[in-house]
């Protein structure tokens, strides 16, 4: 875990965390306000998409997956970054074959 806790990586952490954030937010916003001038089913279907999206309990829900599913994908992500932190403990055996130190 090379520099797991140095204040530059958190402030990393923190900036690409707030920069998927805003993304969304200007992504959504801009599906509320434009969404009527996209042509075709494709319009339509993100209309009722929007509608459905806006309502008070589908909106908390909504950000609530996304939230989970931009936390995953940044651990995930770092994991691979990082690599796997398994570690293996080797024991020593006695002569007699047991395991053990006394």
């Amino acid at each position: 875990m090379a520099g797991y806790g140095t204040t530059e990586n958190r402030g990393k952490q923190v900036l690409v965390g707030v920069a998927i954030l805003c993304t969304v937010a200007v992504g959504f916003v801009s599906l509320l306000i434009y969404w009527r001038r996209i042509p075709g089913w494709v319009g339509e279907s993100i209309g009722t998409v929007v509608g459905i999206m806006s309502t008070p309990f589908f909106m908390e829900a909504s950000f609530v997956i996304l939230g989970m599913i931009i936390v995953v994908a940044l651990n995930t992500w770092r994991q691979r970054k990082e690599g796997d932190e398994f570690v293996t403990i080797e024991e020593k055996d006695d002569e007699d074959g047991s395991p053990g130190g006394s």
